[in-house]
């Protein structure tokens, strides 16, 4: 009897426990996440670089990628070293058809677009310390637009010239990329690629909103414990950080005491208010604790209460979009605190260079300056010692034959008044018939060499300053260069103006020893040779520049000039200079100058041979049209 009693005690007080009204009010959160990738391999690495494998066609397009792409969030470039690999293999575009779609609207009426569609294959593939993340292949089609307008006709032109060169380009087997828009569409073809690896490897951060239920009703028997709960998730969900989440210890209490009310409350209409609030309770703070199964259970419970369902159906949603790895989601790590210290480093070691940059320019400058001063001296020096030997030719070595040699070049008073010179000259080349023409200039300060064999390029010095311009691209990489000291000095001696006209280095006259006389092209000639030897890097001697001069014994013109230099001892450049023609000149006294020359030359090019015949040569001329101009003699290289 007293069991039965007892029993009904139960039931009274656990219906009056049912019947207690409770009331709630939802209180929201928003707390930084990390959005992640979907491979927790990735959770710790920060650098990403892209390697391209490019068809031959398409390898000027190889820089330009790397420089636009690819650029993943969460991910630092790294040009080589990144631990993220892409790989991108990049076929030349097919082309497939060309076409006009056309448009209306009430204000420009009907207007058309011709464009051209090729088929881009890319083929990418994504590696993690050699682990294979992603592959994939993109074939799609691209479009490439060529014209547009509100004339139907006028597009026309602008297809079959297109057309044209995508004949032309697949019979050569070349194309250019940019005229035909091969760029454009593999920039867009890489430029979806790029999509979709954010989508696929990207870390961003984010916001979260989390809902939670605080009972109201002061008057309820767990309204103090759930207060308690209230105050300690408030608390800590004001200091969640990207890198620190919440302490599951301090809360293990708290959660332990919600589910407990779960057993206490069991399912029915009537605990229908409380079950939400215990289970959405739970549901949140295991979600924030990164605890999947425990955040799905009471989700499902939340669902199954029935009040609102979309609620538990919303945390299901969150859980099922967030990508755990060992049971955690991985929202708090210290990815985008080192992502933030390795970008400042980077900046800090930038920054360095360019400050290292800056202070190279310096001693360049510097030195630049310490370098002209002794390239003007060398001139002037230089200067001073042809107007010296010119002036004491009987007491120079050799002296009668070089003052034979000088009265034949129109005597020495002659020579000291030549400031400048010009030659026009047809160049014939062994195996073709079509004439080239040079131009060569000369002052004491200045001197300029346009040459066509076998490329074109330029040599300029103004002054103690040396230049070079080289048309070896065609053009599209053409820059002046600077020379330095060692092409300076093989290139100052051509200002010498009697070399320039001759090839006779009075520099060199006291160095020359005069050998046997020898038949040279079917007449009797002095030899003159000197052999320039200078020191190896072991302190032993080696041969630096031989150099051969003959003269006619009969006229005291000069025959031929030979030069063979040396480079660490081993032979590297020959050249052969036979005259074969003088002609008087006015302006030298009617000295003799030769017009006619055979070069020899033996190079790491082979041997090549040519004729240069001079048209016109002029002494101390007016440069009224003279090429480079401003250039050469008003200092405007760029």
């Amino acid at each position: 009897m007293k069991n039965i009693v007892f029993l009904a005690a139960l039931l009274v007080i656990g219906s009056i426990q049912a019947q207690e009204k409770i009331s709630s009010k939802k209180k929201k959160f928003y707390i930084p996440v990390i959005k992640y990738s979907e491979f927790p391999v990735l959770d710790n690495v920060l650098t990403q670089t892209t390697f391209y494998q490019m068809d031959k066609q398409l390898i000027q397009e190889e820089p330009i990628l790397k420089k636009n792409y690819f650029n993943i969030e969460g991910f630092i470039k790294d040009p080589v070293n990144g631990k993220l690999k892409i790989y991108l293999t990049v076929e030349l575009p097919q082309y497939k058809a060309t076409k006009i779609d056309s448009t209306f609207d009430k204000k420009n009426g009907w207007m058309f677009q011709a464009f051209s569609n090729y088929s881009v294959k890319i083929k990418m593939e994504a590696k993690c310390a050699d682990k294979l993340l992603l592959t994939q292949d993109f074939n799609t089609v691209e479009s490439y637009l060529l014209a547009f307008g509100s004339k139907k006709d006028n597009l026309r032109a602008a297809i079959e010239m297109n057309n044209k060169k995508i004949v032309e380009a697949e019979k050569d087997g070349n194309f250019t990329v940019a005229e035909l828009g091969l760029d454009r569409v593999i920039y867009s073809s890489v430029e979806s690629i790029q999509r979709y690896l954010n989508y696929k490897l990207r870390y961003k951060t984010g916001e979260d909103k989390i809902k939670f239920e605080f009972v109201t009703s002061k008057g309820h028997s767990e309204y103090n414990q759930i207060l308690a709960f209230e105050n300690e998730i408030t608390a800590q969900i004001a200091k969640v950080t990207l890198e620190k989440g919440l302490d599951e210890k301090l809360l293990t209490p708290h959660l332990q005491y919600l589910e407990s009310l779960l057993v206490k409350y069991p399912p029915s209409p009537a605990n229908e208010n409380i079950r939400f609030i215990v289970t959405n309770n739970l549901a949140e703070t295991y979600f924030l604790l990164e605890n999947k199964e425990k955040t799905l259970m009471y989700a499902n419970l939340l669902i199954e209460n029935d009040k609102q369902d979309s609620r538990g159906a919303s945390i299901v949603k969150s859980v099922n979009n967030a990508y755990f790895a060992d049971k955690k989601i991985r929202c708090h790590t210290t990815r985008f605190a080192d992502l933030k210290k390795l970008g400042l480093k980077i900046a800090e070691e930038k920054e360095e260079k360019r400050l290292a940059f800056f202070e190279k320019i310096e001693q360049q400058d510097a030195a630049w300056e310490i370098e002209k001063l002794n390239r003007e001296t060398y001139l002037e020096k230089a200067k001073t010692q042809r107007f010296n030997l010119l002036d004491s030719i009987p007491y120079q070595l050799n002296a009668n034959l070089l003052a034979k040699v000088v009265d034949n070049l129109g005597g020495s008073q002659a020579l000291k008044k030549i400031e400048k010179a010009h030659f026009l000259s047809k160049l014939s080349i062994e195996g073709n018939n079509v004439p080239q023409t040079e131009e060569k200039w000369a002052t004491t300060s200045n001197y300029l060499l346009k040459k066509k064999m076998p490329e074109t390029y330029y040599e300029i010095i103004n002054g103690a300053e040396a230049w070079s311009h080289d048309d070896r691209e065609r053009g599209v990489n053409a820059k002046w260069a600077k020379l330095s000291t060692y092409d300076y000095s093989n290139l100052s001696k051509n200002v010498d103006l009697i070399n320039f006209l001759t090839d006779l280095r009075l520099d060199l006259w006291n160095n020359f020893e005069v050998l046997q006389d020898e038949m040279y092209e079917g007449r009797l000639c002095y030899h003159l040779n000197y052999f320039e030897k200078t020191l190896s890097t072991g302190n032993r001697t080696i041969p630096k520049t031989d150099y051969h001069v003959f003269i006619d014994k009969e006229n005291f013109n000069i025959v031929s000039t030979e030069k063979t230099e040396f480079d660490n001892g081993n032979k590297s450049f020959f050249e052969r200079r036979l005259y074969g023609d003088y002609r008087p000149v006015a302006a030298l006294n009617s000295g003799k100058i030769p017009y006619k020359i055979n070069y020899e030359i033996e190079d790491f090019n082979g041997e090549t041979l040519y004729q240069e015949v001079r048209e016109k040569i002029e002494i101390n001329p007016v440069f009224g049209n003279r090429i480079f101009m401003k250039e050469v003699y008003f200092g405007g290289f760029k």
